[in-house]
């Protein structure tokens, strides 16, 4: 006979029991209450058979989301298109995101370089999930739509099973587009020149070229196996930083002074064509017979060419020190090469105004002034 206190106790129990189920849910689940997610959508043109709502949505493989609904797209845009919608909660905690909307803003963003979605197979089972990743757009553009989604959206690219189905249909259709006659047409026209190759490699011609070929062969070997070793060598390293840094130098000198050494080069030039027509005068008036008559002056003479063998000994050394400035520059001193042309500037001039002199008055080079015209009867 059962009591009341037990009718007490039973009911107890199953009150308590009820609350703890409660509460075990609760606890559960309020995990998913408190989730910060956000709902993406794609459209996809192929089958779907094996996804699933619940089914996995992983960003390059690691899983941020899961597939939340699976339908048509004719069902709530529009009725041209025969594509499947599917849509998916992505776990902002995940990806990292501080909220929604930012995180839609760069989802946009992405898309344009490249974002896509992907079904993939999970092993042999035929079960699929969707990969997001990047893509290169040119060749993956979005599906055609002419609507606005209600959520954020991914375009979606074929799978990998889908287009190695197409890959095979599209072999298959060649095959049954070729007739009995086509083959037989291939295979003989490739007889053909199977034969006439080996016709062609047993003449004298063909083992000639065979040989020459064999011969370019064994000589391109030793070109690499020799640029190998020069390559390898410690010096080769520093060949190229040390050519670079002295072209480097050579363009910094020609372009802060290239105006200067053409002007310097040009004066040159046109001194020496001088000094070359002074000299031929010079010769011509110590041949002259009358050189007898003159050697009373030689003491003058004397004089006037130790003071020009002076003046040219300065101009020597100026010249030399025009030489080892420029071989200073050379050297790397591109800071005095302004001075340095001035100088064989000054120099030019000289010898210019030296030259003129000679070409007027050749005699007056080494005697200095003319002699005096003498009175007949008068003595010397």
């Amino acid at each position: 006979m059962i009591r009341k206190q037990d009718y007490l106790k039973l009911g107890t129990f199953v009150i308590l029991g009820t609350l703890l189920l409660v509460a075990m849910v609760v606890i559960l689940g309020a995990g998913q209450y408190f989730k910060k997610t956000l709902t993406v959508e794609t459209y996809i043109k192929e089958s779907v058979n094996g996804l699933d709502i619940g089914s996995p949505v992983k960003l390059k493989g690691v899983k941020v989301g899961s597939v939340s609904e699976i339908g048509f797209v004719h069902n709530r845009y529009t009725d041209e298109y025969r594509y499947v919608l599917v849509e998916c909660e992505l776990d902002l905690d995940r990806l990292g995101a501080e909220d929604a909307d930012s995180y839609a803003d760069k989802i946009r963003e992405d898309v344009k370089r490249g974002l896509r979605i992907k079904p993939n197979t999970i092993g042999l089972t035929g079960q699929l999930y969707l990969n997001i990743d990047y893509v290169p757009p040119g060749t993956n553009p979005p599906l055609l739509i002419d609507w606005q989604p209600e959520n954020v959206y991914i375009p979606s690219v074929s799978s990998t099973m889908n287009r190695l189905e197409a890959a095979v249909d599209n072999v298959s259709n060649f095959v049954k587009g070729l007739s009995k006659d086509d083959v037989e047409t291939i295979i003989s026209k490739i007889r053909d020149i199977v034969e006439a190759v080996g016709k062609f490699v047993k003449t004298d011609d063909g083992k000639a070229i065979g040989k020459l070929i064999r011969a370019n062969l064994v000589q391109t070997e030793k070109t690499l196996r020799r640029l190998n070793e020069l390559l390898a060598a410690p010096e080769a390293e520093t060949i190229i930083p040390d050519g670079a840094h002295a072209m480097a130098g050579l363009r910094e000198i020609v372009e802060k002074g290239g105006d200067d050494a053409v002007a310097a080069l040009g004066d040159a030039r046109r001194a020496m064509k001088a000094f070359r027509s002074a000299s031929t005068a010079l010769d011509r008036f110590l041949s002259n017979p009358e050189m007898a008559d003159n050697m009373e002056e030689f003491g003058k003479a004397l004089r006037n060419i130790n003071e020009a063998s002076s003046e040219v000994k300065v101009s020597i050394a100026k010249l030399h020190a025009v030489l080892n400035r420029l071989n200073a520059i050379s050297a790397g001193q591109q800071s005095n090469i302004r001075s340095i042309l001035d100088d064989a500037r000054v120099l030019m001039e000289n010898l210019k105004e030296i030259s003129g002199e000679a070409k007027e008055y050749p005699s007056g080079v080494i005697f200095g002034a003319p002699p005096a015209k003498r009175i007949p009867g008068e003595s010397r």
